[in-house]
Formats: structure tokens, C-alpha cells, sequence
């Protein structure tokens, strides 16, 4: 029986305060992350995919607290989108202003991905409309650092939005419609908690 939670996708960022929290050992932190994985499905609480492989565990507020009710499965792309500071500091995505939400560009863009079209491409056929930085600026995320306060997290306004322009692991290898060899599939370790 899953217990899947759903959450908004938004650009956003973790307070400073919490970036390097104490981390249970190797063995303990696979047995909790095995355990949400398996509680959700292997099911993204923000765009729905399924997906074994590469799934992270996203802490939902303190990303100290490794309670369960703290954690959610989010697939790469969305993860991608909730750090959007490390992101744009790694050049995976731009920020831009969109009619449609974040949810469906993820969506969008894994569909298109799929059927062979390039981020360039996506991006072309996508409504964007510049943001008040240039695209690619960390300034949308120090901005968000600098005045959250005390909050765990905090979030880009819509209708700003996050673009993929180089992200490689859209898990699409493993169709969301056909589950029948789903379980046999390694998991990798997610790249960031």
C-alpha cells in the first residue's frame, strides 16, 4: 500500500543553516531511503514519474531530520528543480517566466526528450519569456538566501520557472506504463540528498 505524498514543484532553495547536516552511516541511510522509495512506489511526489534508478530522497523541510514523514521520492529532474541554486551553478537549467507550470515543463520535456528532441529544442517550443535576471544567474537563488530567514526552504514566485538546458539522466529508459521489470533494476545512489 503506498502512502504517496504530493508536493508542489517550485524552484527553490534549502537554508543555509542546513546544507551539511549530520548523515546516518552509509548502510542506515540505504535502509531509510530504500524505505520511502518502497512506501511511494519509486513514484517522483512531484511529477509522478516512476523510476528505480536514480531516484533521490528529497528531505522535505530540515534535511537533518531523516524521519519518514521528512522524506519524499523525487526523480532527478524535479530534484534538479527544488536545488535550483546548484543547478544553476552547474548550468542545468535556466530560470524563465512560463504560462504552463514547472510540473508540466518537467513533464514536457521528459515526453520530448523521449521522442529524440534536444533541450535546445524543448526549450524553443516551450512559452518562456525572459525572468528579471539573465537566465542563467545565481542571483535568483542568492536572492532567495538572502531574505528566507529562519524558513527550511524557500521558493521562486510564479510564474518563474526552471528550464532544463543540460540534464542527462531523464530516466526514461524505464517506461512509467510498464512496471514488469521495474524491480529487477539497480538503483544508483542519488548525486546530492
Amino acid at each position: 500500500m503506498s502512502h504517496a505524498k504530493t508536493i508542489e514543484l517550485r524552484p527553490g532553495v534549502t537554508n543555509k543553516s542546513l546544507w551539511e547536516p549530520e548523515r546516518p552511516v552509509e548502510s542506515e541511510w540505504q535502509r531509510i531511503r530504500n524505505a520511502i522509495m518502497q512506501r511511494d512506489n519509486w513514484t517522483c511526489a512531484a511529477c509522478g514519474h516512476r523510476a528505480k534508478k536514480w531516484m533521490s530522497a528529497h528531505h522535505l523541510e530540515d534535511s537533518g531530520n531523516d524521519s519518514p514523514e521528512n522524506l519524499v521520492p523525487l526523480c532527478v529532474a524535479c530534484h534538479a528543480v527544488m536545488h535550483v541554486g546548484r543547478s544553476l551553478m552547474k548550468k542545468i537549467v535556466e530560470i524563465w517566466k512560463s504560462d504552463i507550470s514547472q510540473v508540466e515543463i518537467v513533464r514536457q520535456t521528459r515526453k520530448w526528450v523521449k521522442q529524440g528532441f534536444t533541450l535546445q529544442e524543448i526549450k524553443a517550443k516551450l512559452p518562456l519569456q525572459p525572468g528579471p535576471l539573465p537566465p542563467d544567474s545565481t542571483q535568483y537563488a542568492n536572492k532567495l538566501l538572502r531574505t528566507m530567514g529562519s524558513a527550511p526552504r524557500a521558493y521562486l514566485p510564479e510564474p518563474l520557472c526552471a528550464v532544463f538546458v543540460n540534464l542527462t539522466r531523464w530516466q526514461i529508459e524505464e517506461d512509467e506504463s510498464s512496471h514488469g521489470g521495474l524491480n529487477e533494476l539497480p538503483f544508483d545512489r542519488p548525486l546530492g540528498r
